[in-house]
């Protein structure tokens, strides 16, 4: 039943491509603040909509994010969606130089489009490096202190029913409260608090331009054929370091497998076609990785090795208005990258958000044993012969290969079933020798999926998941067939509370940031924060959709006193 299950979820997941292929996406990009210091954090909130009517889409699960300048591509970033909603992060490359960046998202389906109308959500963004004197080729204006004063910030836009308070003493290192009361629709909003030091920040669009400018596009041709990421990114390779020949006599028979330590159910397998290439096809991997990557034909060892192809397509950064710089911003850029460290909230002060799971094994049930319950034996081959019966040890062409064992109502008699995935910390050991010859005190836990599962097309009768105590599969030397290769998975979803910094002076230009607020019909939200230790303007922008479609858009401005 479980493997008529998982075939007939690939042939449900097969047809849409061709069903939804002229689906057109937009995505609205939203951060935190539109002025940084090279070496920030960005934290961005997405809304992926129906181009056709405006409704947040359901289409696409990743997102791929771009900063761009006329020099090229500055930084990149993978940000998943759940129901036309993304948040994640990514960091400003220290060495950028500076001027105004454009910010860009897109789908693997927009990457199927004919030029690049999908950049029309996009956001300005101000880069300022004050540690090398880099700019922007041609990007850069310098203007005197009396003619930045004249320069003014962009209209601020508001839109819908959110209303924005405050509540407590506005004095450096205080507590306060900000009061979000919503007496409109249902909606889902990303809100940011953040100081406004006098850098007159690039003029953006906002929700309410973005909408109606869609149905003004024009048709929309589709020339490419990258496939919809329903449940997650596709991740495209090839076979490298065999013949075209090799590859093609062994059409259907080369598998590829990618895996990584510490996630039992980051494991995706593919087989590659004649030209070598291949698809996996995964629920999201998040966060930068180590992936083993393994190459075999009919189960045997190859000179193969996999190589992970771009899914970023580095396109044009288009029209980017000049960076105004002058002497009178010397003072803010100082207080900024005096308190650069505090800008950037570590992993213990951000909360992390759900995000998509990776069905591969969830819902299966698993038969564990924790080994620390049982008397320890000194190798692995006598731990499953002594109390693990579900597993028999058995050596077949003289290579030493694991197996299922099944028993009969009564368990009087058993027949055994091969074909079983074998990983060690999430990671794929084809070579069992590898995992039986290193210490069986290093093992915690075995874990047994006894249910027959499909992979990447292909069927296993099982699933076995040998969990070491530090992840000891990085210390294995594997065969030249396996390699490690880094790779950026997708940004962890996160909000920023707003918690202050331990200890010393507390410089944070950020206070408060949230991606993707569910706001009720006549809900009031109170968000506790705390004043920074220095005193200044600051500002509060919240903005986002009602359940309906509808933007939203509120702004809200305060000062903290000395």
């Amino acid at each position: 039943m479980k493997m008529k299950k998982r075939i007939v979820s690939i042939l449900a997941f097969l047809l849409p491509v061709f069903a939804s292929a002229q689906l057109v996406e937009r995505i609205y990009v939203a951060t935190d603040r539109n002025v940084y210091l090279a070496g920030e954090e960005v934290f961005c909130s997405l809304f992926d909509v129906d181009a056709s009517d405006g409704s947040l889409s359901s289409f696409s699960a990743v997102s791929y994010l771009e900063l761009l300048s006329t020099e090229g591509t500055a930084a990149e970033a993978k940000i998943g969606l759940m129901n036309g909603r993304g948040a994640g992060s990514f960091r400003i490359p220290e060495t950028v130089p500076t001027g105004n960046y454009r910010l860009a998202a897109y789908t693997a389906q927009n990457t199927n489009e004919e030029g690049t109308l999908w950049m029309a959500g996009s956001r300005v963004i101000s880069v300022f490096n004050t540690t090398v004197s880099s700019r922007v080729a041609g990007g850069v204006d310098i203007v005197s202190e009396k003619d930045y004063d004249t320069l003014r910030p962009p209209e601020e836009k508001t839109a819908g029913e959110v209303h924005l308070s405050l509540t407590g003493t506005l004095r450096r290192g205080a507590p306060f409260q900000l009061n979000l009361s919503n007496h409109g629709e249902a909606s889902n909003l990303c809100v940011s608090v953040f100081a406004d030091d006098g850098i007159v920040p690039p003029e953006n669009g906002t929700l309410s331009d973005f909408l109606p400018a869609l149905k003004g596009q024009g048709a929309v041709r589709f020339t490419g054929d990258r496939l919809p990421e329903y449940d997650g990114e596709i991740i495209s390779a090839s076979v490298e370091g065999l013949s075209a020949d090799f590859l093609e006599a062994a059409d259907g028979q080369t598998v590829a497998v990618l895996s990584s330590a510490g996630a039992p159910s980051n494991v995706y397998i593919g087989k590659a076609d004649r030209n070598g290439r291949v698809l996996f096809f995964t629920g999201n991997i998040y966060g930068n990785r180590e992936l083993v990557c393994e190459v075999s034909v009919n189960r045997m060892a190859t000179d193969g090795y996999i190589g992970l192809s771009d899914p970023f397509v580095h396109p044009s950064a288009g029209e980017i208005p000049s960076l105004k710089l002058s002497p009178v911003l010397y003072g803010p850029l100082v207080a900024r990258k005096a308190g650069l460290g505090d800008t950037c909230p570590a992993d213990t002060l951000v909360e992390f958000l759900p995000r998509r799971k990776d069905l591969l094994l969830e819902g299966l049930p698993v038969l564990k044993y924790h080994l620390d319950d049982y008397t320890r034996f000194p190798s692995i081959r006598e731990i499953l012969v002594e109390f693990v019966p579900q597993l028999r040890l058995h050596k077949s062409g003289g290579k030493n290969i694991l197996q299922m064992v099944l028993a009969d109502a009564t368990g009087s008699r058993s027949s055994y079933r091969g074909g079983i995935l074998v990983m060690l910390d999430g990671v794929v050991v084809t070579d069992l020798d590898l995992l039986l010859e290193m210490d069986a005190m290093l093992l915690e836990d075995i874990l047994i999926y006894r249910h027959p599962v499909v992979m990447g097309m292909l069927p296993y009768n099982g699933i076995v998941n040998f969990v070491s105590k530090k992840n000891y599969v990085t210390a294995l030397s594997f065969p030249s067939n396996v390699r490690v290769v880094d790779f950026q998975g997708v940004s962890y979803p996160v909000s920023y509370p707003g918690g202050a910094p331990s200890g010393g002076k507390d410089y944070r230009q950020l206070l408060y940031w949230h991606p993707a607020l569910q706001v009720g019909s006549g809900e009031n939200i109170r968000i506790p924060l705390t004043a920074p230790s220095y005193a200044g303007r600051f500002k509060v922008v919240a903005e986002g959709l009602t359940a309906s479609g509808e933007p939203v858009r509120s702004v809200y401005s305060f000062e903290v006193d000395n």
